[in-house]
């Protein structure tokens, strides 16, 4: 009995029971040997290690110097807390920055909001007099600055109940016209706006 290989085309399948004839040719799953395996599993943890080297060389490390600025930092909020407490104990009085009327147009929304308010200024009572000349030196400026800053903010900036962002750049902006840091803070009274 002679047996012939058949070589089957592309398009056919092979059958469901292979023939005791053909059981040579149809290959038994390939079985890893406990070599194999461990071959395999030093690959994996070679990789694994490779991974965490590179992530940890490209990771940032906490230097010492990091460290002890981490330090100083917690010793310089101690030393601020207690000047601010000093600062607060200090008495302070509110000095009037104007009344305030600005029309800004809102390119994104097609829309015009009018903005009313009273400013006010927190300062040292002992800076007042001094406050007061600068004032009327630059009260053009001031003003302008004023203006400016709440005509560039976003409906979210002036939607928000604190006024953040917009108390903090007219801060920002009057010590920089003032030439010192005097006001401590600002105060909005009145404050309304209408979007048309």
């Amino acid at each position: 009995m002679s047996t012939t290989n058949r070589i089957m085309p592309a398009n056919e399948t092979p059958p469901d029971n292979p023939s005791p004839e053909n059981a040579a040719e149809v290959p038994a799953p390939a079985r890893l040997s406990l070599w194999g395996k461990l071959k395999l599993l030093a690959l994996v943890g070679f990789v694994v290690l490779a991974e965490c080297t590179i992530g940890t060389l490209w990771l940032p490390q906490v230097s010492e110097s990091q460290a002890k600025a981490a330090a100083g930092v917690e010793e310089t909020e101690d030393m601020g807390t207690e000047s601010l407490a000093a600062e607060e104990t200090a008495p302070q009085v509110e000095v009037d920055l104007g009344e305030f009327t600005v029309t800004a147009f809102q390119p994104s929304s097609s829309t015009t909001m009018r903005i009313d308010f009273h400013l006010y200024g927190m300062i040292a009572q002992s800076d007042e007099k001094e406050l007061l000349t600068l004032k009327e030196e630059n009260d053009a400026r001031m003003r302008e600055q004023v203006n400016a800053i709440v005509r560039a903010a976003n409906i979210s900036d002036v939607t928000d109940p604190g006024l953040g962002l917009i108390k903090r750049r007219i801060l920002e902006k009057t010590n920089q016209i003032l030439g010192k840091p005097l006001l401590k803070g600002v105060i909005f009274s009145d404050f309304s706006y209408i979007e048309q």
